[in-house]
């Protein structure tokens, strides 16, 4: 397992879902007796916010396939021997 590759996806996962998390509970909030201008602002930070909210989870989910990959790969050998051939003895 590469450490610094399972830190760059744990990263990445508590990033993602913390800034989840904020744009969770700062939702904006409508008030009663809106005019047309307040209303259209309001629906415009609805869907920034729900855009926000859509891209920290992305990033949330590519951190979290980083560090479950990064379990997966091992370090290669430097010499570059590997694993000795060896031939079965002839059969008389």
């Amino acid at each position: 397992m590469d450490k610094r590759v399972f830190l760059l996806g744990v990263s990445l996962l508590a990033a993602g879902g913390l800034s989840w998390f904020y744009f969770n509970t700062t939702q904006p909030v409508a008030t009663s007796g809106m005019t047309t201008d307040q209303t259209n602002a309001f629906y415009e930070d609805m869907a920034t916010n729900a855009g926000m909210q859509n891209l920290s989870g992305m990033v949330a989910g590519i951190g979290f396939f980083i560090a479950l990959i990064s379990v997966g790969l091992r370090r290669r050998k430097k010499d570059g021997a590997g694993k000795s051939i060896t031939s079965k003895p002839a059969q008389t």
